[in-house]
């Protein structure tokens, strides 16, 4: 699980004291409260009883302890991965979210942050209402990451070419639908159609199922380098995304595999 620093764009951890009264009286803490970062979360469940499992995706906002957003249930045969699914919740000693499901069905989740690691939650989900997905109950474990930071990586042609990239991203601070944006610049050096490129505005930043795409940043061109795949939150910390890509200027395609991570 990954271990995200308390401080930067990660979670903050804010200490409240209350001070009882003069004359030597003691100052008495008042019970901790934990801050989640606003961000794209990516939480796991399994059931108790039925084989597999699922995962949510998407983006939350904090406003004071409560947290709404749009999160996205990914590999379910009863509605598509784009159908947007609201979520309210509060934090404070816990984490809890409850999403509103398609046809009136209701995801809960209660969770907690696992060794006061505030990056990573972990808890249990219960699944109520009738619907397409079956009521259900189970674990659930997930965390929280940012694209924000610098990456390196390779692009695999299907030629055969491998092409290094070194790009610096800027995750936005605000989410539509449960989906993120950024800006940034990149540099791909031994294959593609072009070598320097800027983050579209259009780049679609969730989890699984993004799509990050590259403008050509020459005057006077639009080449445009589209990545499509999964962000996820990497092993001790930052991100990585695995998919495919498509590279097209002029005459020029090209099309692979991309694997990249934060450094």
């Amino acid at each position: 699980m990954s271990r995200l620093p308390i401080c930067g764009f990660s979670f903050i951890l804010v200490l409240c004291f209350g001070f009882a009264g003069c004359g030597g009286s003691s100052m008495m803490p008042t019970p901790t409260q934990a801050s989640l970062f606003s961000g794209i979360f990516q939480i796991t469940a399994t059931s108790a009883s039925n084989p597999g499992g699922f995962m949510i995706s998407g983006g939350l906002m904090q406003n004071g302890n409560n947290l709404s957003g749009v999160m996205h249930l990914n590999s379910s045969t009863c509605f598509a991965s784009s159908t947007d699914i609201p979520v309210t919740g509060t934090t404070g000693d816990t984490v809890d979210l409850t999403l509103s499901l398609p046809a009136g069905q209701m995801l809960s989740l209660n969770l907690t942050h696992p060794g006061g690691h505030l990056s990573d939650l972990s808890g249990s989900f219960a699944l109520t209402g009738a619907g397409c997905l079956t009521p259900d109950q189970g674990t659930a474990s997930g965390e929280i990451f940012t694209v924000t930071g610098m990456w390196t990586g390779t692009f695999l042609s299907n030629s055969g070419v491998t092409s290094q990239v070194s790009m610096t991203l800027m995750q936005t601070p605000t989410e539509v639908n449960g989906v993120f944006s950024a800006t940034g610049t990149a540099t791909i050096t031994g294959g593609t159609c072009f070598s320097g490129a800027t983050v579209d505005q259009a780049t679609a930043v969730l989890g699984p199922g993004s799509q990050l795409i590259l403008d050509n940043s020459q005057s006077g061109t639009n080449g445009k380098t589209t990545l499509q795949g999964d962000f996820g939150p990497r092993a001790f910390g930052g991100a990585t995304f695995v998919g495919t890509y498509t590279s097209t200027q002029g005459t020029c395609s090209d099309s692979g595999t991309v694997n990249i991570l934060i450094i």
